[in-house]
């Protein structure tokens, strides 16, 4: 409804100003009565039952449903390489050092989950239960089928919304369902077959197959290519005849 509330506030701008400038002609300040303004076309007004409407509801859902795979991938970042903070620790600091920011954010996530979890029981907290990967499976599975129940609470819905809405935007690069991906025409150096792929947003190809799973850096596939079209390149010797 966004485009809806945005032609409503316009039009009570301009009619505001349009009744302020017919005053003034009638006081015979303005030498030409004003255009009064279009009333714009709203469309269908589609209501919050009693915050959201339907469709936000279940697009709400949607996107908690996908934060436990989106959290899973995210934690293969944590493997002691990927993901370990480049902050110095200073000498004679009594604050230890991250090993992992995310684990830290997961850490958060875990306990977004479960802070709601206790909101809707009335509890004042609930404990972790398991490792943090069964954690965030448990909470998310949990919300996940109360949403309709917690966006029928006016005093809770809004934040709630808000907040899935908040953590899926961070999330999201994790998150393949909407990933585009590319089928390179080179033969993959190791297998010979044609299984090379490209996710955008990706700095690598990677050949599909399970048995090979070779990896080539974009600067790497690139100088296949060029090796490749060298060939096509190299001029006629003197003498032979060129198809056309």
């Amino acid at each position: 409804m966004n485009g809806a509330r945005r032609r409503a506030r316009d039009y009570d701008t301009a009619l505001t100003a349009y009744l302020a400038a017919y005053d003034e002609w009638i006081a015979g300040a303005l030498d030409e009565m004003p255009t009064e303004p279009e009333t714009p076309r709203i469309g269908v007004v589609v209501l919050g039952d009693p915050v959201y409407c339907q469709a936000c509801t279940y697009d709400t859902k949607a996107k908690l449903s996908r934060l436990d795979g989106m959290s899973c991938i995210y934690a293969r970042e944590a493997d002691g390489m990927r993901g370990a903070s480049s902050e110095a620790r200073v000498s004679g600091s009594s604050d230890k050092a991250s090993l992992s920011p995310t684990v830290e954010d997961l850490d958060e996530l875990d306990g977004w989950l479960r802070d709601w979890k206790a909101v809707y029981l009335g509890a004042d907290s609930i404990s972790r239960q398991g490792g943090l990967t069964d954690s965030l499976t448990l909470g998310c599975a949990w919300l996940v089928a109360r949403v309709e129940r917690i966006m029928a609470r006016p005093s809770i819905a809004a934040d709630f919304g808000r907040e899935v809405n908040a953590w899926h935007a961070r999330l999201a690069r994790f998150d393949f369902a909407d990933v585009v991906v590319h089928r390179k025409p080179l033969r993959c150096p190791s297998c010979q077959g044609l299984t090379l792929e490209w996710r955008e947003g990706d700095d690598k190809i990677t050949c599909r197959m399970r048995d090979c799973g070779r990896i080539l850096l974009i600067t790497e596939y690139d100088a296949l290519v060029e090796e490749a079209v060298k060939p096509a390149r190299r001029p006629a010797r003197s003498g032979t005849l060129v198809a056309s």
